[in-house]
């Protein structure tokens, strides 16, 4: 006969339940006869499960990764970002989700980490039988909240970018904005090699003087080439701009914020000699 093994809770006991319950059902319909016994002590409710320790800590692990997880990035957000507002809160949370998920619920990351946590469960289970949820996450599950406050951090770290990119991106907008024209017309073919050349209407390399200066910074600062891109564009504030891509070039960084910060001057080519889609 199997030894009951106690999970206790204050966190969510419904929820956990429910699960214990689910699993239950799935062992009942195999020809087990199981149960499960309901006890509260204080603020802890205690789920006496008479089943198999690799259900138990299979369905632990689940409710772990699936649900307390989200809780726990939670905790650590309002402990190392308790200054940002709940909004902010809120993405980094949002943010932290989509990085420990990529591929979303049920992805092979999620999957290593549930395996894992269900290892350290079925070792617990092997020396004691009482289980309080909270306490093994905080005692047992040390390197896996290490884990999750990685994540946050890094989470911070690339909105922050984020919004520094957007500010930027809002700056070069208002230069155009304000910027007299002093062209027509641009035409950027970007090259196989990382290169890129700019033409007039006519098919004729671009030769302005406001643009002699970026060439001297260009060689003394060591500027890149997409850099002197951009600030060639914002000098020369063109009404229009045709963006061409030779067969090899993909939609790269560059491409996209020329397409933010010039909106529905840029065209895109669908495909010409410049283009070089036939070589």
């Amino acid at each position: 006969m199997l030894e009951p093994i106690s999970i206790g809770t204050y966190t969510n006991p419904t929820l956990l339940f429910n699960r214990l319950n689910d699993e239950l059902k799935v062992l009942q319909s195999q020809g087990y006869s199981l149960n499960i016994d309901i006890d509260k002590v204080g603020k802890y409710t205690f789920m006496d499960c008479f089943f198999p320790k690799t259900s138990i800590a299979n369905c632990l692990a689940e409710i772990i990764i699936e649900e307390w997880e989200t809780l726990l990035i939670g905790k650590i957000i309002r402990e190392k970002f308790y200054y940002y507002n709940e909004e902010e809160k809120e993405a980094i949370l949002n943010k932290t989700k989509k990085m420990l998920n990529p591929a979303g619920l049920n992805s092979y990351h999620q999957h290593q980490r549930k395996e894992k946590v269900m290892q350290r469960i079925l070792e617990y289970l092997e020396l004691s039988k009482n289980l309080i949820v909270e306490g093994f996450i905080s005692f047992r599950l040390k390197d896996y909240q290490e884990e999750l406050e990685l994540i946050v951090n890094t989470a911070v770290d690339e909105l922050l970018m984020e919004k520094e990119y957007q500010e930027f991106i809002r700056l070069l907008k208002y230069f155009v904005e304000i910027q007299e024209p002093r062209i027509e017309k641009v035409q950027i073919v970007f090259k196989n090699n990382g290169k890129f050349s700019l033409l007039d209407e006519k098919d004729k390399p671009i030769k302005h003087e406001c643009l002699d200066g970026l060439m001297i910074d260009l060689i003394e600062n060591e500027i890149n080439y997409e850099d002197l891109l951009i600030s060639a564009l914002i000098t020369l504030a063109p009404q229009g701009l045709i963006l061409h891509k030779e067969s090899e070039v993909e939609s790269n960084e560059t491409i996209k914020t020329i397409e933010k910060v010039f909106g529905n001057r840029v065209i895109i080519c669908s495909g010409c000699s410049k283009c070089e889609h036939n070589k």
